[in-house]
Parts: C-alpha cells; structure tokens; sequence
C-alpha cells in the first residue's frame, strides 16, 4: 500500500495560535510579571511542535512555509520562552533591571523579514491566512517600537492594538487549521476560506 505523508502545517498553526494568545495576554495587561515564567513554558511547547513542523515542510519542498516555521520555532518560540523567563528571574530571584532594546533588534530583523515575506503567502496561501499574516506584521511592529522603549504616552494606546492584533492572528490560524481538518475530514467545503489575495489573471479571468 502506497504510503502518504500528511502535512503538520495545522498542528504549526495551533502553536502559532498559542503564541498570539498568550502574548495577547501580556500586552492587555492581563498577564504580568508573575505569568512570565509560564509563558516561557508554553512557548517551549510551541517550540517542540514547530521544530518538527518546519522539518516536514521544508521535506517536502514548502520552501516559504518550512522557513517561516524555521524561524517562527527558533525566535518566536525558543528564543521568546528563554527570554520570558530570564525576566522572570531578573525581577523576582536576582532583583537586577534588565533592558529589552537588544530584543527590539531582534524582533525588528523578524518584522522585516516576515513583512518581506508576506507577498509570498499573500499569492500562494488562502486570504483567511494572509490576513492573520497582516495582523501579524502589525502587531510585531508594535512589539519592536515597544521592546526600543519609544512608545511613551502613545504605549496605552498601542499596546491594546498590538493585543487585538494578535488575539485575532491566532484566532484567523486556528480557523485555518478547523477549515483545513473538517473539509479534509468531510471531503467537502463546511468552513469556507477566503481566496488568495494576489491570483493569477488567468485564474481571473476563469
């Protein structure tokens, strides 16, 4: 019997949707400090899911898909569970200020790439998803001005778009995933996804 190899792309967003969430609490504010050594673990769950997740991608030639997982697991996930909880310690074992201007760099060269990178998903990917990608690009530009410190009197104001922002990425991947197993699973459309939102003029014009 011919073996087939499914995709883990859905189990990738549910992670992603994990991330959106939970950092959707930091930035309402209904996570503090207290609540950073658990993000840390989440987002460490999240890594495990994504570094497999990457790999099958990219095996199977997803070269946009493979990579953004390859850097979603590694700075996203990874790098954010490590940092998550490196400030919980700063601020209730070792009782030292730390600064997040080095994380503001970090996040800037993601925001950049993944804003690049963008059109990409806007032409090969379903327009649910690219709009979870928009949400995306806007809310990561808010944690890099955030992360710089720059955000001032305008931080009350931007923090809760940068939550909403997140709070429906994930809630756009997670229905991606919902669409992807239920019409899968029934052989027919029962949750609609949008179409690309860069189409070919031939498939226009079909």
């Amino acid at each position: 019997m011919e073996h087939h190899s499914a995709s883990p792309a859905p189990g990738g967003l549910v992670a992603f949707a994990v991330a959106c969430y939970t950092f959707t609490g930091v930035f309402s504010g209904l996570v503090t400090g207290e609540g950073l050594f658990l993000l840390g673990c989440w987002l460490l769950g999240g890594f495990v899911v994504q570094i497999i997740v990457c790999g099958r991608e990219l095996d199977h030639g997803q070269l946009l898909g493979g990579n953004v997982f390859l850097f979603f697991q590694g700075f996203f996930m990874l790098t954010g569970a490590i940092s998550s909880m490196a400030k919980y310690l700063c601020l209730y074992v070792w009782m030292t200020p730390y600064s997040t201007v080095v994380e503001g760099f970090g996040w800037l060269a993601c925001t950049i790439a993944l804003i690049m990178w963008s059109p990409g998903y806007f032409k090969t990917a379903n327009g649910t998803f690219s709009l979870a990608i928009i949400f995306t690009d806007i809310a990561l530009i808010g944690v890099v001005l955030n992360d710089f410190g720059v955000l001032g009197a305008a931080a009350p104001i931007v923090k809760p778009i940068v939550a909403i922002c997140l709070f429906l990425a994930g809630s756009l991947g997670i229905y991606c995933t919902a669409a992807t197993q239920l019409n899968e699973a029934f052989g027919r459309t029962v949750l609609p996804v949008m179409k690309p939102l860069i189409r070919d003029k031939n498939a226009q014009a079909a």
